[in-house]
């Protein structure tokens, strides 16, 4: 894996990784089709499913079409106190508005048309902040009302009631405009009410010739507040499916990521982390896909030319595609589940760098499938490894044996390359039981050491006392041991620093275990270092010279916190000892 990590954010980015622009193709189409006008297209899809990526493809493809106004907006995050029909229709009439003041001619014949349709949003807004708190405010005098909405004893309703045949001929005059696409985003996540009068601005008032929506969704969900809103009885549910029916005339269903896309999408993002965020090798990649996919083949990425994967990326590559078919199969093709899942591996890997665990790219990928997707059966992988057993059924398994009284899981996430039985996980696991909050298993450690351990580092202090003693009286062989599952525990678990201080005090004072100390203890990150370890590795008679070769190497990284550093300081200036 790469020195650095890159994160894929949870937000679509410009660049196409799915093959969506043959989604948004039929969308474009709808929008120009001078017999739907006005037209209302539903992009419908899970949460995850690539909506909002749709989205962004038409807002690319559309933003420069001299005669085309988008508009992008999110229901979500429209200020609750207002109406929301009210703050939908002001952000289209503030775009129409903005290119209309561009065209002189036009903005000097309709300028007070957009100031009696402003006038009549700001009538709505007003009426809804006062229906939902005390604030207090004033109306207009009879005469402004008159002034603004028609002659006296004629005087029209100053609400949005009037809005939608204004506009229409607002719209009807204004050549210079030929569709505004309204883009709606995140409906599904929105109260009900929030819902219905969002779509209820599109349908009541907005839905004029030359107009064209696309509303991403998820269909359940917003039928779901549409019924509620309205009556959550099953004759609700009826209404809702009828109701949204009648707004969308073009349903468009996002497809969820086949075998061969999610083996692309992984390998992509994968493959990212080597192109030093260039996007060009990326779009190289996805353009061979695309070309795939129009010819009907499956499997997208077969056929890569050589020179588009560089050499440190091809271990990437492989691991895509073994990740490939179970995450197909345990996150449903979902696009942002598997984003998810890579981010959960690179912070991991990351962390594991950091405390001394770190494994190879694909083993790690391989224990976090099981971790995710059945936590149960990594669960009995700690169980195996308190009991010594871990290295003899990961064997069986990697044989394709059965291993009595395993997770059913184990059937198929043995099959899963890589082989493990002859991986070292010991310091993985027990950073992964660290992270999950559980007690660490120690890898194939005899069970009476692994509880001594525990004593050590997690018991009371009558435990600690019992056990430092019984460490004293280990046979040498044990004691060595000892030594390296001591440093390999403050490595994943630093807040075991102070605990484990004592024991490697006195283990120190051995002269044949501390190559074996120091070597695990250069492994531990300076920036998780305590003044406790310090002040514990120099606390006895002598300090040998490799310890203090790790202290003079911890402060040298100036990533000490400052309480360490004035330890070490102090140790390193105390002498050779």
């Amino acid at each position: 894996m790469p020195n650095f990590l890159r994160l894929w954010p949870d937000n679509p980015t410009p660049l196409d990784l799915l093959g969506f622009e043959d989604i948004a193709a039929p969308v474009l189409e709808a929008i120009a089709r001078e017999r739907l006008d006005p037209v209302a297209v539903g992009v419908f899809g899970d949460w995850g499913s690539g909506k909002t990526t749709v989205l962004e493809i038409l807002n690319e493809q559309l933003k420069d079409q001299p005669d085309t106004l988008v508009v992008y907006t999110r229901p979500w995050e429209y200020d609750p106190t207002l109406d929301a029909r009210a703050t939908l229709i002001t952000e289209v009439l503030e775009v129409v508005r903005a290119r209309a003041e561009a065209d002189k001619g036009f903005w000097t014949k309709s300028k007070e048309k957009f100031e009696k349709l402003a006038e009549r949003i700001k009538w709505s807004k007003a009426i809804a902040l006062a229906s939902k708190s005390a604030v207090t405010f004033t109306l207009p005098s009879p005469d402004k009302v008159v002034e603004i909405f028609g002659e006296a004893g004629k005087v029209a309703d100053p609400t949005l009631q009037g809005f939608r045949k204004e506009f229409s001929e607002l719209m009807g005059e204004f050549a210079g405009v030929k569709r505004v696409v309204v883009l709606v985003d995140d409906l599904d996540r929105c109260l009900p009410p929030t819902v219905v009068m969002t779509l209820e601005a599109i349908k009541l008032f907005l839905s004029v010739k030359k107009m064209a929506f696309v509303i991403a969704t998820d269909e359940a969900l917003v039928k779901a507040a549409i019924a509620r809103h309205f009556d959550s009885t099953q004759r609700g549910a009826r209404m809702a499916a009828d109701y949204l029916e009648k707004i969308i005339q073009v349903p468009l269903p996002v497809p969820a990521l086949g075998l061969g896309d999610t083996e692309a999408y992984l390998a992509m993002m994968l493959l990212d982390q080597h192109f030093d965020g260039v996007e060009e090798p990326l779009k190289a990649i996805a353009s061979h896909c695309a070309e795939r996919r129009r010819q009907g083949e499956p499997e997208v990425l077969k056929g890569l030319p050589a020179i588009a994967v560089p050499p440190e990326g091809q271990e990437d590559l492989a691991l895509a595609g073994e990740l490939a078919p179970v995450l197909f199969e345990k996150l449903d093709g979902n696009p942002r589940r598997l984003k998810r899942f890579l981010n959960a591996f690179w912070v991991r890997s990351d962390i594991a760098g950091r405390r001394g665990a770190a494994l190879a790219p694909r083993p790690l990928a391989k224990l976090m499938v099981l971790e995710r997707m059945e936590p149960d059966a990594f669960v009995q992988v700690f169980d195996w490894s308190k009991a010594g057993t871990l290295t003899e059924n990961l064997r069986k398994l990697d044989d394709g044996e059965i291993v009595a009284d395993a997770h059913s899981a184990f059937t198929w996430w043995g099959k899963m390359a890589p082989k493990l039985a002859d991986e070292n996980l010991g310091p993985y696991l027990r950073l992964a039981a660290a992270l999950r909050r559980q007690s660490g298993p120690r890898n194939d450690l005899r069970a009476d050491l692994a509880e001594l351990v525990e004593k050590l580092a997690y018991g009371s202090a009558p435990d600690k006392t019992t056990g430092r003693d019984k460490l004293r009286n280990l046979p040498p062989e044990d004691r060595r041991i000892m030594a390296r599952e001591i440093v390999d525990q403050i490595r994943t678990d630093p807040s075991t620093q102070d605990s484990l201080g004592e024991p490697l005090t006195e283990l120190i004072e051995d002269a044949e275990l501390v190559p074996e100390i120091s070597d695990g203890l250069q492994r531990l990150d300076a920036s998780r270092v305590e003044a406790a370890l310090v002040i514990s590795l120099t606390a006895g008679q002598t300090i040998p010279e490799t310890i203090r070769s790790v202290i003079r190497a911890w402060n040298d990284t100036g990533r000490l916190n400052l309480i360490a550093a004035n330890a070490a300081e102090e140790a390193l200036s105390a002498g050779t000892g």
